[in-house]
């Protein structure tokens, strides 16, 4: 028998899940570059560099990889299922990390952990699927509120735990924090998924064909691409910034008072740009967004103390924020709702691709430019997305219609 969905009381059970695990994950991430410095005993601001763009370089291989798997099981299993995977998965091997013996053992663990982790893509998917075609900019905008509040509430811990009770205590908080929000979907989230009826081969490669070359998917899959490259690029290295133009006295605290501030920023747009995302047609503020985040990233590479880097980080993510969730909006109105799933994994995994093309460059670029370069680059890379975007922005490939809800 098929169950009434309440989609309001799913968005805010799910909000509040991942509220928890971006806090969690949020109380590691940044702190790594430090990590390895302090706990790992490796100095050399160059070394370090490489070694933080190599730990990176790791874990989006791996997601990228497993985004286009999952995306796929979640069409043929269902979505909840596999944010239940996600959840549990994270609180079971992400805490590893904290027992490295050395990077090379740090890398490993940050590769095999990221086989199985990654939230944010089946909650989105999750939610999209069951709330109704006109709300998704409204679903989106709130679902990602949850990511960047998180990701503050985690920062600041973070911050605080690592110079108060070290870099293991954090990776257990984290942990603990994954667990709670697996089980918070377990008990509360409800999904009406029917399981596809099973088709010839002929027919699903029709269906996907289709949905592949429907006007403006292919050059939104590349404009994933370079968003992932141009917001990750800079991410490993903020704390090194921070010790840059503020010493090393305090890093962690900093670190995360500034990511902080970015967070903040990504709230504020996660309301103001998903609302603005159901009024205003979202290919017409994306490019201008696209051209404020470049300004900002800029601006952060740029800043010499931590408070005009807090000011840069802050206003980088209240446009760049607004970026995912109107991209995403586009792809679900170009895409049949039997393949939201698919697509929607492959859009995580390009714009993971993104971070891994990212993480080579970075290396690169930190060993003979230094950390600022890194922010510039972010620019440059962000600005490339409206070449693939300009047809869709000038209203080219606009969808016909507005899809059917699945429930």
């Amino acid at each position: 028998m098929t169950q009434n969905i309440n989609w309001k009381r799913n968005l805010w059970a799910v909000w509040l899940s991942q509220f928890l695990s971006l806090s969690g994950f949020g109380m590691c991430g940044p702190f790594i570059p430090l990590f390895i410095k302090d706990k790992l005993g490796v100095a050399d601001d160059a070394e370090r560099g490489a070694l933080v763009a190599a730990f990176t370089f790791a874990g989006m291989v791996s997601l990228c990889v497993a985004n286009i798997f999952w995306g796929m099981l979640a069409d043929r299993f269902g979505r909840k299922l596999m944010l239940l995977r996600a959840s549990y998965g994270t609180a079971l091997f992400y805490p590893l990390m904290a027992f490295s013996p050395s990077v090379t053992w740090l890398i490993i663990f940050r590769a095999w952990s990221a086989l199985f982790t990654g939230t944010v893509n089946p909650a989105q998917t999750l939610l999209v699927s069951t709330a109704p075609p006109e709300r998704h900019g409204y679903v989106l905008g709130v679902i990602s509120t949850a990511v960047w509040s998180g990701n503050l509430t985690g920062y600041l811990l973070g911050g605080i735990i690592v110079e108060i009770w070290g870099y293991t205590t954090a990776f257990m908080c984290c942990s603990l924090l994954y667990f709670v929000s697996g089980l918070l979907v377990q008990l509360v989230v409800k999904e009406n998924f029917v399981p596809p009826v099973k088709e010839g081969k002929t027919k699903k490669k029709s269906a996907l064909s289709r949905d592949i070359w429907a006007p403006g998917v292919i050059a939104m899959l590349v404009m994933f691409l370079l968003m992932g490259a141009g917001r990750r690029i800079d991410q490993p290295f903020v704390a090194m910034l921070v010790e840059l133009v503020n010493g090393e006295k305090g890093a962690a605290f900093y670190t995360g008072l500034i990511s902080g501030a970015g967070a903040v920023g990504g709230v504020i747009a996660g309301f103001g740009f998903g609302a603005l995302s159901d009024r205003y047609p979202p290919e017409k503020m994306l490019p201008w967004i696209i051209v404020a985040a470049a300004i900002c990233s800029a601006w952060q590479g740029c800043s010499n103390n931590v408070w005009f880097l807090g000011a840069g980080r802050f206003f980088y993510y209240f446009v760049a924020g607004g970026m995912q969730p109107m991209m995403l909006i586009l792809l679900s109105r170009r895409t049949s709702p039997e393949n939201k799933g698919t697509f929607f994994g492959w859009s995580a995994s390009v714009n993971t691709a993104g971070g891994i093309f990212a993480a080579v460059i970075s290396g690169f670029i930190v060993f003979n430019w230094g950390i600022r370069a890194v922010f510039i680059a972010g620019c440059i890379l962000l600005l490339f997305m409206l070449v693939p975007g300009w047809k869709i922005f000038s209203g080219a490939g606009k969808s016909k219609g507005k899809v059917k809800n699945e429930t």
